[in-house]
């Protein structure tokens, strides 16, 4: 048994091509796990790498590129005026189209929001002008407004997509109201800083040899003949790349990592060029927490991107204490569907290919698109956090004239209970603070069934969506809203994963230690709740238990052995019904709070009581609310589809078995002693096995043969 035990983490399954992305499934290595990176793997790139965006040369349309309107564009259009009715065959050939128009007249524009038909496929599209908006507010009072290009422009054109993918022109507004961009500035534009595929690598490449920002663009408009014909301006040429020596400290910060803990698994994406463009990394603690509670998952890339310019974005779940735990997190060179499908695909396979009941994220085409190709079980929700981050960038002139807006939104948001309240309620606030024909809410509201926690009871989210678990979320991570250098980073992030645990330890040790006291001491449905919950599970029980006395209810009908009653409607709440089947003691009732939080609702505890049921069915006691919820986990990889296992996959399957036992020991000393004593006498008896068994690798080499 000496020797290194492989990680079967550095063994996961190779995914198949993608459709729409350049993926070639015999050249694509995952993750680089255990281990650092090898040279070898170093000087070829991933096949999925994320290359640098790079947009069309806007002064000039491709010769080939021919739309539907019969017009040919080829070099200079002389007509570059978009007019409703024009069509195009791709998204290429219309964003093309639009930024040769946008160059001529001298104005940056950006992609809008999208809409989307019942199955998935996009059906209009908008291109604003980088002006659109208001102004945002973010100065701290005393401190300098930084200055805004938002004039509230409404130039725009929107296109119209049919199911066979033609683009065409549904509306066009040319007009604006700002100044724009004289001819020998239009190399400045936001949306026209691009540069060559050949320009690109040698940035890159002085990059790498350490010449500044400054250097490498005076090299660039020496090399172009002049300022005006570098499409990148001196800040940009300062991309997401981390610098070689940060890059350096913190792939030596992982392998060290590993070193002290050989369950830690992290994995790093190579660009074309052979740079490190995405890192992820989790450790044994966090799978087995995946293990328990990876059944919902929210995926934040709200925040401040760091002062070395790459987003940081943590997988977060809640636990069986309502805490917040992560589950792993990533550093990303940029946030195209590229990178979101390699990280999605590692993570997946870090986890052992579990895929959550339920994924939280911010609006994005780009996450939904790589949602859809690695998690297909999974149910796509939008958080509500990121929904109030959004507001206060597109609503903010609202915000800022409207202090309690703000508090109205959430109210909307959270506190309407049916369907009916939340509709009216939005209408209402619409027009109390002048937002009908606003854009951006329309949309929203459009995507409700995304977001809305009273359109998403159909779902387990374990009350992610709840304004206490939002907002507790939002305190926990307060410390990365800012940006942080490299080493201040690694640092709060490993105080910050150390918290975490020792808070989830300390609830632990208060949950078994003492239980609390039922406000009826001689209920035995609330004496089995305490015995079983967390305390913090149980007060939420005997919350809906209490309440549940104060309900009206009639009994509508009875049908041998099912029975449904009807509950009369409260304050926002509309009327629900339950349906109680005496035969099994099961309930099903139309709020369904059971089936997205997993605790019962205070309409199924009334039937309960109705029906003389007065011990808590131990089908409806949800374990991963349980205070023994880590009893018995391992942490341990899925075979094949052919359901074999060879010799090394199963070493690796009794590895982590292993490695999740002493896990569990490692708050007691006593524990872990009784562990390791347990251990030697294990290897003790390994290494007096009968003489036919070869523990000199034969056998492990004729299995493996076989």
């Amino acid at each position: 048994m000496s020797g290194p035990v492989p990680n079967p983490l550095a063994h996961g399954p190779t995914p198949a091509a993608v459709p729409g992305l350049d993926c070639d499934p015999s050249a694509c290595p995952l993750p680089v796990a255990p281990g650092c990176v090898p040279d070898a793997v170093r000087s070829q790139p991933l096949a999925t790498a994320p290359r640098a965006v790079v947009e069309p040369p806007a002064c000039e349309l491709p010769s080939t590129t021919t739309s539907t309107h019969g017009v040919v564009a080829q070099g200079v259009h002389t007509n570059h005026a978009p007019k409703v009715g024009m069509a195009f065959q791709s998204e290429k050939e219309a964003y093309e189209f639009y930024s040769y128009h946008a160059r001529k007249v001298g104005f940056s524009f950006r992609k809008s929001h999208s809409k989307s038909r019942a199955d998935g496929t996009l059906c209009s599209k908008y291109y604003v002008c980088s002006n659109e908006g208001q102004p945002v507010v973010t100065a701290k009072p005393g401190r300098k407004q930084r200055p805004s290009i938002r004039s509230d422009c409404k130039a725009r054109i929107q296109f119209n997509i049919s199911r066979e993918g033609v683009w065409t022109v549904q509306k066009a507004l040319l007009e604006h109201n700002h100044l724009l961009a004289s001819p020998d500035m239009p190399h400045m534009l936001r949306s026209k800083r691009c540069i060559a595929e050949s320009d690109r690598q040698m940035l890159n490449q002085m990059r790498r040899e350490g010449i500044t920002a400054a250097d490498i663009q005076r090299v660039l408009q020496q090399c172009s003949g002049g300022g005006e014909n570098v499409h990148l301006l001196k800040k940009g040429s300062e991309n997401q790349y981390l610098e070689p020596n940060y890059a350096q400290s913190l792939l030596e910060y992982l392998k060290n990592k590993q070193l002290d803990n050989p369950s830690f698994f992290y994995a790093v994406q190579l660009n074309d060029d052979g740079r490190i463009a995405n890192f992820f990394w989790t450790d044994g603690q966090a799978i087995v927490d995946y293990t328990c509670f990876g059944d919902a998952v929210s995926f934040d890339t709200t925040f401040e991107r760091s002062r070395f310019e790459m987003p940081f974005a943590p997988f977060v779940g809640t636990n069986h204490h309502k805490q917040t735990i992560v589950f792993g997190a990533a550093l990303l060179y940029d946030e195209s569907s590229e990178s979101f499908l390699w990280l999605f695909q590692t993570f997946l396979t870090a986890m052992s290919g579990k895929q959550p009941a339920t994924i939280l994220t911010d609006q994005s085409d780009e996450i939904s698109k790589a949602i859809r190709l690695v998690f297909p079980n999974s149910v796509h929700r939008i958080g509500l956090h990121q929904i109030c981050h959004g507001a206060s960038k597109h609503v903010n002139h609202v915000i800022c004239n409207h202090p309690h807006f703000l508090s109205d939104f959430k109210g909307c948001v959270y506190e309407q209970k049916s369907l009916a309240s939340f509709d009216l309620k939005w209408k209402e606030m619409l027009s109390a603070y002048n937002l009908e024909g606003n854009m951006w809410m329309e949309n929203l509201y459009a995507r409700r069934e995304k977001w809305a926690p009273v359109y998403c009871h159909d779902s387990f989210y374990a009350d992610m969506m709840s304004a206490q678990s939002n907002e507790a979320r939002n305190s926990t991570f307060r410390k990365f809203r800012r940006k942080l250098s490299l080493p201040d980073f690694i640092e709060e992030y490993e105080k910050f994963i150390t918290s975490l645990r020792r808070n989830e330890l300390e609830e632990d040790y208060k949950s078994r230690s003492t239980n609390p006291v039922p406000f009826f001491p001689d209920l035995p449905m609330l004496k089995i709740a305490s015995e079983s919950f967390t305390r913090n599970l149980y007060s939420d029980f005997e919350e809906e238990l209490k309440k549940s006395f104060t309900l009206s209810c009639t009994l509508l009908s009875q049908d041998g052995t099912m029975s449904t009653y009807k509950f009369m409607p409260t304050n926002c709440e509309g009327e629900a019904c339950a349906v109680f089947n005496s035969h099994d003691v099961t309930v099903s009732c139309s709020c369904k709070m059971y089936e997205h939080t997993g605790m019962l609702c205070k309409h199924a505890l009334r039937v309960f009581n109705l029906s003389n049921v007065f011990e808590l069915p131990s089908h409806y006691i949800f374990k991963r609310w349980t205070k023994d919820v880590k009893a018995g986990i391992f942490c341990c990889r899925v075979n094949d589809q052919s359901g074999a296992e060879n010799v090394m996959s199963r070493c690796a399957r009794v590895s982590q078995k292993i490695h999740s036992v002493a896990l569990r020991c490692s708050t007691s000393e006593n524990a872990l002693q009784f562990l390791e004593s347990g251990v030697d006498r294990l290897l003790w008896e390994v290494e007096n096995l009968p003489s036919s068994t070869n523990l000199n690798g034969n056998d492990i080499c004729q299995s493996l043969e076989s």
